[in-house]
């Protein structure tokens, strides 16, 4: 999973904003009209309350992060049915330098997948009703909601730096490796089946057997940052575990893929429900390569397969996963 850097400077006090809890439906897209983006958090910041405007996040200067509202608290963004079903609003400022759009976009849309992922929400763009969960825009908002808005992409994206929403929402779909260059992105995407050992001690993790017996000595070969192939998940003393040997198995919490999950099926996967029924239409959400957060109190053996908790009762077959044994 990704980690940033977030600047809590201009954050909202204890008694400031809304107190109001969130529905887990949306990720809000913006643009702040404006160059700069501590200079809006800044606004934000000492005038939520009389101009009646503020979201949780706005990025830019060169990819930075400045927290204003709370995660999961209502915003006011984007008018009440929107604000009430968005736990996270993100303002993208903007800049006419291009080396810093690039860095700009490149954490506008990475932020925006892991904060969705976060929340269980799927990383597609402006996809379906006002029902439908997802990754959504102003102007998506605006066309089946309410408002008047059309950013981010007509009002900035698209004419400043020839983004279209297509291209939006592959990179929105797949994330940002690189640099952008007239609306195309890079990428950089884990080998399929191969898992990297992280956060274990320095002096390096224990790798155990079927049995659930720790495998003496192990330790010194599995060390962080070493990366190992995975022949499938398999659950040992209760834990999610990666088989990379003939009878030795490493935790999935000291990898790459603690407490997520990403898909690894081209064709994207169902989810199921905790029944073992397969949940018609999901295989457009869990598709390949997106990740999705999954603790690893959430897994269930479903007909003899382990399963990833990925939302409210909804799970995916760990072998469809990385790590999980699909090739």
């Amino acid at each position: 999973m990704a980690q940033f850097n977030i600047d809590t400077q201009y954050a909202l006090g204890a008694n400031e904003g809304s107190n109001q809890k969130t529905n887990n439906m949306f990720i809000i897209l913006h643009e702040t009209t404006n160059d700069g983006a501590a200079n809006n958090a800044h606004y934000f910041k000492n005038n939520w309350s009389t101009s009646q405007t503020y979201v949780q996040y706005v990025i830019g200067d060169g990819g930075k992060i400045y927290q204003v509202g709370a995660d999961g608290y209502v915003a006011w963004g984007a008018g009440t049915y929107a604000n009430e079903n968005s736990p996270v609003q993100i303002e993208l400022a903007r800049t006419s330098d291009k080396v810093t759009f690039e860095k700009d976009y490149a954490t506008f849309v990475n932020f925006a997948r892991y904060k969705a992922q976060q929340f269980g929400i799927p990383c597609t763009l402006d996809v379906g009703g006002k029902y439908d969960k997802g990754i959504k825009t102003h102007k998506w908002v605006s066309d089946n909601i309410w408002g008047n808005h059309i950013d981010p992409v007509e009002s900035y994206l698209k004419p400043f730096w020839h983004i279209d929403e297509g291209q939006l929402a592959k990179d929105i779909a797949n994330g940002v490796g690189g640099s952008t260059s007239g609306g195309s992105t890079t990428q950089t995407k884990p080998a399929r089946n191969v898992v990297t050992v992280k956060n274990g001690p320095s002096t390096g993790i224990a790798g155990w057997n079927g049995k659930g017996q720790i495998v003496p000595g192990s330790n010194s070969t599995f060390k962080n940052g070493t990366a190992w192939q995975s022949a499938g998940v398999y659950l040992i003393n209760g834990l999610p575990m990666y088989k990379v040997g003939g009878d030795e198995y490493i935790p999935k919490k000291y990898t790459d893929q603690a407490g997520i999950i990403t898909i690894n099926s081209i064709h994207g996967v169902n989810a199921f429900d905790g029944n073992g029924n397969k949940i018609a239409g999901t295989e457009s959400t869990f598709m390949d390569y997106s990740q999705w957060k999954s603790p690893d109190t959430g897994v269930k053996v479903i007909n003899d397969k382990v399963f990833f908790l990925v939302a409210t009762n909804e799970y995916v077959d760990g072998f469809y996963t990385i790590g999980g044994g699909n090739k």
